[in-house]
């Protein structure tokens, strides 16, 4: 019997209620890092009760100043260490939706609930060594990626100890999500992750500034308001998965516990898990090669003010260039902001992705072949046109953009112009990119994937800084080469599924 097409009107109403709830959701769960971004931001400005209506000489100005983008930069690096090991040990949900999804289009509710308590079993025994491990190597990562920014160093460690502590709970919320939106409800999560950002933001203003009688805790403050918002979001999921609606699933029946089950989400989420640590483990080489073009530009800064730079400490530089304005980690502050924003297209990328992997998934558990074939493509047009809607208002608004990140620091501003219109233009990249490789997934190409990552990233290091150092084109040379890392990306996976040898996998 042939399969019934249909429309296209009806393909984009499929993929939007899944995939607008879903990118909601992951866009307001990654904006925790960009909230505490923006609080550290405004430190010295009008948001912080300690400095409303006060006049600070400039010394003390440059002082703030210099904090803030050592704050950033340091809150920027942690995310990267800290998606090293949960982003890792998250990938149990790519494994986990497909296999849901794949259960649920064949009709099997109770296999569906057991491969979530699975998950959520292996999320938690795998998390608990990680974090152990994670917090020992913490102060080496730092010295390692911003040797002579000895304030990113201090403030990145305090953060980062703080957050590696919630790991656990990054990575059960994450398999609990992909059992939610492998059964088509990306509304749940949604809903869970504006109030776990609506808690986050009003403990980061607490926190930080040390509003309400709270302690003044700043980057620290940051740290301790996402651990806890997160830690109660995944209290909340928890929740629903008591309601009456999803004890059909039976998600909770203990007896349905399997190594061989467990063993077998492990497996097929493993290759997403190797290509996610390699991704990042590249963009920390990514921001280790900025910190380098950092140091350059320190270097030419107390050249051209007439000090012999062999001449000089760590210490005395970070002092001399604090009194010039612009710190030790200007490039590595704008950098991070950069990857902030352009996380919020990766985010919505990745709920598109969501949708896609789950549309994809019932075509094939219902054996609707040409369906799966047509849904992939259909979300990754549909996709890439909102997000690149979105990319087009950051090309044509850089700074303004750059001034709610930092809106005391005119120099920072001017800096981030560049980089940002570049991201802006190209966002339909990884977008589709990130589209593309969740249909493929949930199809059972995670082998495939993770490859194509691997060579992208082999590209990202050696061409930013070759564009970055070599030619001396400095941050926005090296944000050419991550662009080119989404382009390596788009094109091997559009190519893939052009192909159709995912059809016929079993997962």
């Amino acid at each position: 019997m042939a399969e019934a097409e249909a429309s296209f009107s009806e393909s984009t109403k499929r993929i939007l209620l899944l995939a607008v709830p879903a990118a909601l959701a992951l866009v307001t769960q990654g904006a925790i890092n960009q909230v505490d971004m923006l609080f550290i931001g405004h430190l010295g400005g009008s948001w912080d009760p300690m400095y409303s209506g006060v006049d600070i000489s400039d010394a003390a100005r440059n002082e703030l100043a210099t904090k803030i983008k050592d704050g950033q930069a340091a809150i920027g690096i942690s995310m990267k260490l800290l998606w090293l090991y949960a982003g890792f040990l998250s990938s149990l949900a790519i494994g986990t939706q497909a296999m849901v999804a794949r259960r649920f289009g064949e009709g099997d509710r109770p296999m569906a609930g057991a491969v979530a308590l699975n998950s959520i079993a292996a999320a938690f025994i795998s998390s608990v060594f990680v974090t152990v491990v994670a917090i020992v190597l913490l102060p080496a990562c730092f010295e390692m990626i911003s040797a002579g920014a000895l304030g990113v160093i201090e403030q990145g460690v305090l953060y980062a100890r703080i957050r590696l502590l919630a790991i656990g709970v990054i990575v059960m919320t994450a398999s609990v999500r992909s059992f939610f939106d492998g059964i088509g409800r990306t509304y749940i999560f949604m809903w869970v992750a504006i109030f776990m950002n609506t808690l986050n933001v009003v403990l980061d203003y607490g926190l930080v500034f040390g509003a309400w009688g709270l302690p003044r805790m700043e980057v620290e403050g940051a740290a301790w308001a996402s651990a806890i918002s997160a830690a109660i979001g995944l209290v909340v999921l928890f929740g629903w998965l008591f309601l009456k609606d999803y004890k059909g699933y039976q998600v909770f029946h203990w007896k349905r516990l399997r190594i061989k089950m467990m063993w077998r989400v492990v497996t097929f989420s493993l290759p997403n898990g190797i290509a996610t640590a390699l991704m990042t483990l590249g963009f920390l080489a990514f921001d280790k090669v900025i910190a380098m073009i950092d140091e350059v530009r320190v270097e030419r800064a107390l050249t051209e003010a007439g000090y012999v730079v062999s001449n000089l400490s760590m210490t005395a530089r970070t002092e001399i260039m604090d009194q010039l304005g612009t710190g030790t980690a200007l490039f590595q502050s704008i950098h991070q902001v950069v990857i902030a924003v352009m996380m919020l297209f990766f985010m919505t990328g990745f709920g598109f992705g969501s949708a896609a992997s789950t549309l994809v998934s019932h075509e094939l558990g219902a054996g609707l072949l040409r369906g799966a074939r047509r849904i992939g493509w259909r979300t990754v047009l549909v996709g890439g046109v909102i997000v690149s809607l979105f990319g087009v208002l950051l090309a044509i608004f850089p700074a303004q953009v750059a001034a709610i990140f930092n809106p005391q620091d005119p120099a920072f501003q001017a800096a981030a112009v560049a980089p940002l219109r570049l991201v802006g233009l190209c966002a339909f990249l990884p977008a589709g990119a990130l589209i593309f490789s969740q249909a493929l997934y949930s199809a059972g190409m995670p082998v495939f994937v993770a490859v194509v990552t691997t060579v992208g990233i082999v590209w990202l290091v050696p061409g930013s800084y070759l564009l970055g150092i070599t030619f001396d084109f400095g941050l926005f040379g090296a944000w050419i080469a991550a662009i080119g890392f989404t382009l390596i990306l788009f094109v091997a996976m559009g190519l893939m599924w052009v192909s159709d040898r995912w059809k016929k996998i079993d997962i």
